[in-house]
């Protein structure tokens, strides 16, 4: 599933789409929509009123801003309108330029992987702009949310209030790290920071390239750090998150950018899925454990 980085690298390629006005929208996947607050049932059963009632709402709407929380792209619409896009585990958002002819992606990274011509038949939602610019919303595990809320409804979203702070404001301190994580005094560190009613938009991968930058193990309980170690941890999380930023994030599993281009900062991994390869620190080899049914990975010689 993309974490912060790869949800922030998204946002950062829909930039382009402020002040456009949405000119029409194509659902071919109705239970991927919602409108209004109202949580969403799990099995979300497919219902062609909601398509239509998303449609009418959002065909145009001008894009005011598109930002982030957590996990969430979320683009701010006139009239009072918020759109919450998750992406969950494969879902791709891709723009096509008013210039190109066609554009072709890879709905799978990996190196066999054909390029396909967009919108294939993993193409769920396709929107068109008033400049030509067209949007596709690739979802080959249709896992994905779009859910469009009034501004008088969005406080009360429990996809918004459930979030822990952003480890990436100003006002996040080594200080409201430690405040945050201990909530959860008897829970591990590698949990604990994925939690995020913790600590908002970290996964597996950015936990495990945090705790090893820290000299942390995963293991350890949160109530054992010392103000030192928190300290190392913050330091070293934003530190991760931001060289991750610049990368563009790992494309890992179904991840890429808006222009169709992967991520770089898996070239960067230092122990994130290298069970087995000698760590690059002291020359251990790395090792793979279940943390809360989530593999997790790190140098048991280097964190402590």
């Amino acid at each position: 599933m993309p974490e912060l980085p790869e949800v922030e690298t998204v946002v950062r390629g829909l930039q382009g789409l402020r002040g456009k006005r949405v000119k029409s929208v194509d659902i071919r996947r109705p239970k991927l929509v919602s409108v209004g607050s109202k949580t969403l049932s799990p099995t979300r059963k497919h219902n062609v009123g909601h398509a239509r009632q998303f449609q009418k709402a959002l065909v145009g709407r001008r894009v005011k801003d598109v930002r982030r929380r957590a996990k969430l792209i979320i683009f701010d619409l006139d009239a009072n309108w918020h759109l919450l896009v998750h992406l969950k585990m494969s879902g791709q958002i891709i723009l096509k330029r008013r210039d190109q002819r066609q554009i072709f992606v890879r709905l799978q990274n990996t190196p066999t992987a054909p390029l396909e011509a967009l919108p294939s038949k993993h193409t769920h939602i396709t929107i068109r702009f008033s400049n030509g610019t067209v949007l596709y919303y690739n979802d080959m595990r249709v896992f994905g949310t779009w859910r469009l809320v009034h501004a008088r409804d969005l406080s009360s979203l429990i996809d918004l209030s459930n979030y822990g702070p952003e480890p990436l404001e100003r006002s996040f301190t080594w200080q409201k790290l430690r405040v945050a994580l201990l909530r959860r005094p008897r829970q591990k560190l590698k949990p604990a920071l994925t939690d995020q009613t913790l600590l908002a938009g970290v996964g597996n991968i950015y936990a495990d390239e945090t705790l090893f930058r820290a000299r942390l193990k995963p293991t350890r309980r949160v109530t054992s750090l010392t103000n030192a170690d928190w300290q190392r941890l913050h330091r070293s999380l934003q530190y991760i998150l931001r060289f991750a930023i610049r990368t563009h994030g790992s494309s890992v599993g179904d991840y890429i950018r808006p222009d169709g281009s992967v991520g770089n900062f898996g070239k960067y991994h230092k122990v994130y899925d290298l069970k087995g390869q000698l760590c690059k620190r002291c020359g251990k080899p790395i090792k793979r454990i279940t943390l809360a049914g989530r593999g997790t990975h790190f140098c048991p010689n280097c964190q402590k």
